[in-house]
């Protein structure tokens, strides 16, 4: 496990925003504002009443950034923020309804590796099912259920499991002979709030980055608050997601945000493939592909979720590195330079396991996303995969189009027309990594066969890609990719990514 910290005091611009005299990590960071009192406002706001279920509205980071900024509150601000970070049964004044009410009954069951606490009393809004038949053993049957659904969580994310993560880290809480050794789960009414689930890791653990924490998950998932037939169903991806989380702090509590999501998503499928709750947020991926893969604002925010396609070709695309590709790039993750950079995590993972880089890469799964239904490229569920959009139409004889990309940012044009042997011509700005193809698909959209011709610019500059006899494809198409990800330092709410904004020109001629 990799350890290490990260005091307040700046060491390099590379690894904090400097805003008003403090130093703010980049998780912290991201979309919020890095002013600790504008961070509380942030928190308290994500558990604001009366929302519908939403899973953009994301609790886990905004606690997260809270934590850290605690030490820089005072006074009443402090008092709020304390509030808004205790677990439910802790007991302070629960200005926020996130807390168990004075007087409920609570109850706590365990497994191995879990402890669940509920409030054991129908009366109360937090309660639970309370049926207690298959098996009648005193404890709930949704609270067995939710058991069960956390250890296969844990079998599958924690060594000797297929994913291989170390357990998180021991909190000194909890319940059964020795407590602080499973992972707390506290039941709670949270459809009101728009929340599905969170994790928090505890106050008061200054400066490390490595922290333990713990997971509330909603009561019921009921049917009329998140519109699931089945409550089992969010119950599985929320738990899933929510302990990777937990497993994550353990790495890295300051890594950026949309590694965080896109990666718990991806193990969400990796725990329950059967449910593929995942592939609904690959809509806004598709929608989206020229907004940056690291931008935790598109598409409302929820292409980082749908960017656990990008896990998954890691995992299981072409070059099929494996899912320990993602777990190195949690392992590494505050030994690169800079620290907590996730493109730097995944770079240095990528070539730990023989790949050649981050831009390599991504210039690689952008083409393979032109056509990822046929089935060709590895991404397991493609045929129920969106077509990525398309940013328009190139045809011979016309003039370039021109167009600007942001660091990680990706256009697919139709070719039209296609007969005979099509050329794409493409001029990137100097200096920015850039990846072009031409991608024909032969058949239908799933299960057709996909044919690549592709070229890695390192320096940018004008080059071309053949595709040769293009007639015999039913679609034809040219992509071109900001595949740079360099950062200068970290700016206000987000790092400096030094390739935004590049000039492009593409044309088709034979």
């Amino acid at each position: 496990m990799v350890g290490g910290s990260k005091g307040w005091a700046c060491a390099t611009a590379l690894v904090a925003a400097t805003l008003g005299g403090l130093c703010i990590p980049s998780a912290i960071a991201q979309g919020l504002d890095a002013r600790p009192a504008a961070t509380l406002a942030a928190a308290e706001a994500a558990f604001s009443p009366d929302h519908e279920p939403d899973p953009s509205r994301e609790a886990t980071v905004e606690l997260a950034a809270l934590t850290d900024a605690l030490p820089m509150l005072e006074g009443a601000e402090r008092r709020r923020a304390r509030a808004l970070l205790a677990r439910p049964t802790d007991g302070r004044n629960d200005r926020y309804g996130d807390g168990y009410p004075p007087g409920a009954p609570v109850a706590s069951a365990q497994s191995e590796h879990f402890c669940v606490f509920w409030v054991d009393d129908p009366d109360f809004l937090d309660a639970p099912e309370l049926t207690d038949e298959r098996p009648a053993n005193g404890i709930p049957d949704y609270v067995d259920a939710l058991l069960e659904i956390a250890e296969t969580s844990y079998g599958v994310e924690v060594a000797p499991g297929p994913l291989g993560w170390p357990p998180p880290r021991p909190d000194h809480k909890g319940c059964g002979e020795d407590p602080g050794t499973r992972a707390d789960v506290y039941l709670k009414e949270l459809g009101r709030f728009g929340l599905f689930g969170y994790e928090s890791s505890d106050p008061g653990q200054g400066k490390a980055r490595s922290k333990y924490g713990y997971m509330v998950l909603d009561d019921d998932y009921s049917r009329r608050e998140f519109g699931y037939e089945d409550p089992l169903v969010p119950a599985k991806v929320t738990s899933a997601h929510e302990f990777n989380h937990l497993l994550q702090e353990s790495y890295d509590s300051q890594q950026d945000v949309w590694m965080f999501e896109s990666v718990a998503t991806w193990v969400e499928d990796k725990v329950f493939p059967e449910v593929n709750d995942y592939v609904g947020y690959i809509e806004s991926f598709a929608a989206s592909p020229g907004s940056p893969l690291t931008n935790f604002k598109a598409a409302n925010g929820l292409k980082v979720y749908g960017s656990a396609v990008w896990n998954h070709w890691l995992d299981a695309g072409v070059r099929g590195y494996g899912a320990d590709v993602i777990r190195n790039a949690w392992e590494i993750s505050d030994e690169t330079d800079p620290r907590d950079f996730a493109i730097a995590a995944y770079a240095g993972a990528i070539q730990n396991a023989g790949g050649r880089s981050f831009s390599h890469e991504f210039a690689a799964f952008a083409g393979a996303s032109a056509e990822w239904r046929t089935g060709d490229f590895g991404f397991p569920d493609a045929a129920t995969y969106p077509d990525v959009r398309r940013a328009g139409v190139l045809r011979i004889g016309t003039e370039a189009r021109r167009f600007s990309l942001d660091h990680t940012g990706y256009h697919l044009f139709d070719v039209r027309p296609r007969r005979g042997r099509v050329r794409l011509r493409v001029r990137a700005e100097r200096g920015v990594r850039t990846g072009i193809a031409l991608v024909g698909r032969d058949g239908t959209p799933v299960g057709g066969a996909a044919t690549v011709r592709r070229r890695f610019l390192p320096r940018g500059g004008g080059r071309g890609v053949v595709l040769r006899s293009a007639g015999r494809f039913e679609r034809v198409t040219a992509v071109i990719v900001n595949a740079d990800g360099r950062a200068s330092g970290f700016g206000r709410r987000d790092w400096d990514y030094t390739r935004d904004d590049r000039a492009f020109r593409a044309r088709i001629t034979r």
